[in-house]
């Protein structure tokens, strides 16, 4: 079997996803029935799963990965859906039942470069997008394979167009995607994928939604490593690094005890930093000593912020202001106490926002943190801490203050 590369930041393609087997296999086999919801935390490799069923689809399916990270409103969703589409069959097919200003510009992907065409899109798709874009998918019924359309980081996509249009238009979106999941005839022939990296029923409720929209989907959940499985992930790397030299169990389980819950994202920074400090120092071999060095000099500082920081920024991302204040100081405390019940993290909430703060805030922030994996409860004591120790240690030594 070929050894992963250590790749830090984007998907990774082919080999160098690792260890998700069952993940793949469990959503090929709810796509038989149903769409689906691909929910994990952020960094723990649903982008990459989501990809390989693009790039190695079972017989007779089509996958369409749909980049939405800009996206700020529903016509410019339906725009990435009708230019993917357009990119890989015949425009013409996609033309029947369509007029007007739209089919002028699918018309016009030949004679325009892709960034315009997709501009020339959304125009026509300023009015009536949700009949436009209705006619042009309802078309795949006529496909010879099935497809499926994949759209990462769906609560987001939600938050932003409720944020730039109004509740009402994310409302409608969740709607219009639903009324196309339930189309009678392309039940059969169109299966959608959402990722989601915070909890969709907490923005649901925010826009206004009940959480009937998506009950149609099956939930799928991406978790960090098995224990085995992070033992033979560090081994891989390593020995891909190294040319084949085996490191020894003691430097795998040092690696495992510093970084924590094994996520692989975390896993190949440590791995990746550990190789430059015994480099750097001259060694030949890894050890405990090397591996902490690395972790304290390397991973947690300051030239690795791109790494980290967006855990910090996300926040403001996904909040309101006060809320995303609040959120920021919760996990500062628990980075600088490690670890604290409910009634005290709520306490600190009260004070905060002197007196004004609301319950349904306080558990509102808690529970999104908690699915976000930025905290853990602990189902003993009920207490909270950092769902990472990694995060744990960073934001102690960034954000504590």
């Amino acid at each position: 079997m070929a050894l992963p590369s250590i790749v830090i930041g984007p998907p990774v393609h082919g080999h160098n996803l690792w260890d998700r087997e069952k993940e793949i296999r469990d959503t090929w086999k709810a796509l038989e029935t149903s769409s689906v919801l691909l929910s994990s935390p952020r960094r723990f490799g649903k982008t990459s799963i989501m990809l390989n069923l693009v790039d190695d689809p079972n017989s007779g399916w089509e996958a369409h990965y749909l980049d939405v990270e800009w996206v700020k409103g529903a016509e410019d969703f339906v725009a990435e859906i009708i230019a993917e589409l357009s990119q890989k069959r015949r425009p013409r097919k996609l033309l029947d039942g369509v007029t007007g200003a739209l089919e002028a510009a699918i018309a016009k992907i030949d004679e325009l470069g892709f960034a315009d065409f997709k501009i020339s899109l959304r125009e026509s798709l300023k009015e009536g997008w949700q009949d436009k874009g209705k006619a042009l998918i309802s078309n795949l019924e006529k496909a010879e394979k099935k497809h499926i359309i994949i759209a990462d980081e769906l609560p987001l996509l939600v938050l932003k167009i409720a944020r730039s249009k109004g509740n009402g238009e994310a409302e409608d979106f969740l709607f219009w995607l639903r009324g196309l999941r339930q189309m009678p005839e392309l039940r059969d022939k169109v299966r959608w994928i959402f990722g989601g990296s915070i909890g969709i029923r907490k923005v649901l409720q925010k826009v206004g939604a009940g959480s009937k929209i998506l009950n149609d989907l099956q939930t799928i959940r991406v978790r960090e490593f098995t224990k085995e499985d992070a033992v033979s992930f560090v081994k891989a790397l390593i020995e891909k690094e190294l040319n084949g030299k085996e490191p020894p169990s003691q430097v795998v389980e040092e690696m495992l005890n510093v970084i924590g819950v094994p996520i692989p994202y975390f896993i190949q920074i440590l791995v990746r930093e550990s190789l430059s400090e015994m480099e750097r120092e001259g060694h030949e071999v890894l050890s405990e000593k090397v591996i902490q060095r690395a972790y304290e000099q390397g991973v947690l500082a300051g030239y690795n912020r791109t790494y980290f920081e967006h855990y910090y920024e996300r926040l403001s991302q996904y909040y309101d202001p006060e809320i995303a204040r609040q959120a920021r100081e919760l996990l500062a405390a628990l980075a600088r106490h490690g670890e604290l019940s409910k009634a005290e993290l709520w306490t600190m909430y009260e004070n905060r926002s002197q007196g004004q703060g609301l319950e349904d805030d306080f558990d509102y922030v808690l529970a999104d943190l908690e699915n976000d994996f930025y905290v853990a409860q602990d189902p003993t004591s009920g207490n909270y801490t950092f769902g990472t120790k990694v995060l744990e240690d960073w934001w102690r030594r960034h954000h504590a203050i």
